[in-house]
Order: C-alpha cells, then structure tokens, then sequence
C-alpha cells in the first residue's frame, strides 16, 4: 500500500479521509517533515512546503491536493497581547515550525517597507512566542487556538500575501521526490471537502465559535488548483534566488 505523508493539523482531517479512500496509508507528519520522509524514500508522495519545492531541493509538485487559500486563511496570522498595526512590530516571534509563511511574512513586510526583527523560536504556541517578542507569526491549529482565546489578530497571513504580493497563499502541495513518477491516482477529482463533524471538531480542538470553525473550513482549500500554485512558486522562486546573494530572508536566532 502506498504512503502519503498528511499534515496532522484540523484543515487536513478532509485529505486524511480522501488518502484513505483512495488506497493510500496515511502517516501524520508536518509538511517540513514530509519532504525528507520523501526524500529518504519513506513515503511515496506527501505534503511538501511551497517554500521547500521552490528552492527545488529534491522535490517535484505533482498534480493532487495542495493547502491554499483565495485571500484570509485564518490559521497562519501575526498575533499580539493588545492592539497594534503591523508597523509597531518592532520584533516578530516565528513559529520554527513553518517555512513559507515566514518567506511569505519577509516579502510582504519588505514590499511595505516595514523591518522588524524576525526571531525564530521552536515554540508553537502564540503565548510562548509573545514572551520574546510583542508580535508573534503563529499557524495551524496554535492560530485557531489564539484567535479563540482573544489575541488580537495584528494580520491575517494569507490577506496579507493576497492584499501586498498579490497572490492566493499556497502553502504546501503533493510532491514526490525527484526522479520518481506522479501519482495519477491523486491527480483528479473530486478533491477532498470538509465532511459533517469536521466544523465541530475543529471547534473542540482549538475553542473557535462553531460558525468560525464553519468558516475555517470554507477558506483553507485542498483542490488542485495549477494557476495559484504556478503563481506562488515563481513568487517565492524569485525571492529565494534573491537570497542566495544573501540580501534577505536571514533569520535571528533567540
């Protein structure tokens, strides 16, 4: 039985399912840890981060469910203890869990011209990452869980990258390593959709509304979508090859 490597956050629970249906075994794994299951030949296909598959570090997209959104996503949002505009963020904490989102953070505050200081953290949750610094980049489920706790929202990540770079936020998509063919099976329709239960669950796990948690799972995306992903790899492609001059996207350590 072939195995994909799945996030384990409450957006994926919908591709969880759809893996199964479609033949697949599913290991849990974040989609950092993902590419190198792929890489050392562990999982036959996986989530991979966007960031990751544009640097082309051994990886490929191929055609199957990716995590996007059209505009607000909801679950990758820059957090405060109190109100503030992203421009009074002097030092932003960033979950070391995530890799696009801080590229996708770094080019939308460097096209406003904004440069506060990135620390990146091993922390995930928004309350660990605001003790080292007034702002703080938080995904996943950690973002459901502060927006249900009252943290104030400083910037949805996925209006941001919408509103200032001008894309829909992509964030990982299926990948296989280089050199080993697509799987066609995951390449068509129909794509995974939130299910009943899926709302309430994710309500019970993080603390959002049952409405909000109906919203989530409106916004984040699982279908194959070739026009938004082409878009976010040549956007972030783009930036990466800038880096390698070493002019941005340098992170300080805490």
């Amino acid at each position: 039985m072939p195995v994909y490597a799945a996030p384990q956050h409450r957006y994926a629970a919908p591709l969880r399912r759809w893996l199964l249906g479609r033949g697949y075994a599913v290991y849990i794994a974040a989609p950092p840890e993902a590419a190198e299951l792929l890489r050392r030949g562990a999982a036959d296909a996986g989530m991979a981060p966007l960031g990751l598959l544009a640097s082309g570090e051994g990886l490929r997209c191929c055609p199957g469910p990716m995590v996007y959104s059209k505009a607000e996503t909801m679950s990758v949002a820059v957090f405060s203890r109190g109100p503030r505009r992203l421009g009074g963020c002097d030092r932003i904490a960033v979950t070391g869990e995530t890799r696009t989102s801080i590229l996708y953070l770094q080019l939308a505050l460097e096209n406003m011209g904004l440069r506060p200081r990135l620390l990146r953290l091993s922390a995930t949750s928004a309350y660990r990452l605001l003790r080292a610094a007034p702002c703080a980049l938080v995904i996943g489920d950690e973002a459901l869980a502060a927006r249900a706790r009252g943290l104030h929202v400083v910037a949805d990540l996925g209006e941001l990258v919408r509103d200032v770079l001008g894309i829909s936020p992509v964030y990982a998509a299926t990948a296989v390593a280089r050199g080993r063919g697509c799987p066609g099976v995951l390449g068509s329709p129909p794509w995974p959709r939130p299910g009943r239960g899926d709302a309430e669950a994710t309500a019970r796990v993080t603390g959002l509304p049952p409405r909000e948690a109906e919203r989530y799972h409106r916004l984040v995306r699982l279908d194959y979508n070739p026009g938004a992903l082409a878009g976010a790899l040549r956007l972030l492609g783009e930036a990466l090859h800038k880096a390698q001059g070493g002019r941005v996207y340098s992170l300080s350590n805490h």
